[in-house]
């Protein structure tokens, strides 16, 4: 390496000759560093300092240490829980604002879902939480999509509280061997993600997605080496988990309910071409199969610079042979999340439950969609952050017609990474003039027998070390 790029890659002895510094890694694994498609860090950074509910198996256990939480907090001050999932509770119901009020009613008290697509608040909460706020049921507590996204919003951390919370979270990505992510983004966090860029403190390649709707005013553009604003993100629906990803039938857990389709086609298509004007990426959130396929029709009709600026669709768990063919003739690029499948589509659990037996056999078809010869790049979604994980994940798909090789998710969680930033020439492999952005594991992931298990030793982005555990070499 020399001034952050890969100098020359060659045989041993002859670079060494001409070296000035060597590390040697004593057997371990090198790799081109992990790309996160799909990122949020300022959230993940703030969740760090909120009640942690991921473990919980019970609504008193979640009121328990919310409770816990409430006793060491001033009178009037926020409480926040994260990642309550009711799947996984003895009684499986949503807890409503009675439930959190019998928490506190001194603090406003909201937990989010583990979707990040559903959340609850107290009656305290409901009352700082503005009439504007579309999706919240201030009988039950229960808030829906937009508010749940903007809960930072609601909120109003500071930018410096929001820079803090970059910083948490860009260790927690080195620590995963992650060199560079694509961020999703409101107008306030990229302002926060500016100063960090100014102050040269990133330290991580943030390609930045922000929400269409905050985007007037704003064009393309690469700030620095690690800082770029590519696209805009739109979405079509929900969650599966919430309930709210738009099917073309019902849910098998909820007769009726066929999700909510957040943007009708013609507003897609306004987004598109107003985006495409500004030469910009969309990213379009669509996970159920009425949203794949509005989302679909929406690019066909409207969309013209798509080789160019390449398009994606995120999630894109409900997908059927027929949208396949269209998403590969027309090059759009799926950003996927293998975790998804691997923590919700096991037998008996939240996927089948909601969707019924035959749906689940089609959810997350990694094998169909890197069959039909389409650009599938992977992210986390921070559930979890982990591309180990991720990759453990789609080895292990619950559904063995739809599993595939560690070779190929791994290039799903590099190459395809870089490719779907169009970010492909900077970085993403071994090439000499490249980025020299890699990550060194413990062992080599192609032959291990449990890839989630691999420790990641070191990380380095533009040649400097970022994450070092090499207390044994």
């Amino acid at each position: 390496m020399e001034d952050g790029k890969i100098w020359d890659i060659d045989d041993f002895d002859k670079i060494m000759g001409e070296s000035d510094e060597k590390i040697d890694l004593n057997g371990n694994f090198l790799l081109p560093g992990f790309i996160d498609s799909h990122t949020h860090l300022v959230e993940m950074g703030l969740d760090t300092e909120r009640v942690d509910l991921s473990e919980e198996k019970s609504l008193d256990e979640a009121q328990y240490y919310l409770e816990k939480e409430a006793k060491s907090t001033d009178e009037g001050d926020w409480i926040i829980g994260v990642d309550f999932d009711e799947t996984l509770w003895k009684k499986v119901r949503y807890p409503t604002k009675e439930d959190l009020d019998e928490v506190s009613e001194e603090h406003p008290i909201i937990i989010r879902r583990t979707c990040g697509h559903v959340a609850v608040a107290n009656t305290l909460a409901l009352e700082r939480i503005s009439e504007d706020w579309k999706r919240v049921d201030r009988e039950t507590g229960l808030m829906r999509e937009e508010p749940v996204w903007n809960i930072d919003e609601i909120m109003d951390f500071s930018k410096e509280e929001r820079k803090k919370a970059i910083r948490r979270a860009i260790d927690r990505a080195h620590s995963h061997g992650i060199t560079s992510v694509h961020e999703v983004v409101d107008r306030d966090n990229w302002e926060a993600y500016k100063e960090l860029d100014e102050e040269e403190s990133l330290e991580l390649r943030v390609n930045c997605y922000i929400h269409f709707d905050e985007s007037e005013g704003l064009e393309p553009t690469d700030r620095s080496e690690f800082l770029s604003l590519k696209g805009v993100k739109m979405y079509a629906d929900g969650s599966i988990g919430g309930r709210t990803a738009a099917l073309n039938e019902e849910y098998a857990d909820d007769p009726g309910n066929k999700g909510i389709l957040i943007l009708s086609q013609e507003e897609m298509e306004e987004v598109i071409e107003d985006a495409e004007e500004r030469d910009f990426q969309v990213m379009a959130h669509a996970i159920g199969d009425r949203a794949i396929s509005t989302a679909i029709d929406a690019f066909e009709n409207s969309a013209e610079k798509i080789d160019e600026l390449r398009h994606r669709i995120e999630h894109a768990e409900m997908l059927w042979e027929r949208y396949l063919r269209r998403i590969r003739d027309m090059n759009l690029v799926l950003s996927t999340q293998p975790n998804f499948a691997y923590k919700w589509s096991q037998k008996s659990c939240m996927n089948e439950s909601r969707l019924g037996k035959e749906r689940l056999q089609k959810c997350n078809p990694y094998w169909d969609i890197q069959r039909s010869l389409i650009k599938m790049a992977f992210g986390s979604d921070n559930m979890p952050m982990s591309p180990l994980f991720g990759i453990y994940s789609a080895i292990n798909h619950p559904v063995l017609e739809q599993r595939i090789s560690s070779y190929n998710a791994l290039q799903s969680y590099i190459t395809n990474g870089a490719y779907a930033s169009r970010e492909e020439d900077r970085y993403g492999s071994f090439k000499e003039g490249k980025l020299a952005d890699f990550v060194v594991l413990s062992e080599n992931p192609l032959d291990s027998e449990n890839i989630k298990d691999i420790e990641v030793k070191m990380t380095v982005v533009g040649g400097k070390i970022v994450y070092d555990e090499r207390e044994d070499l």
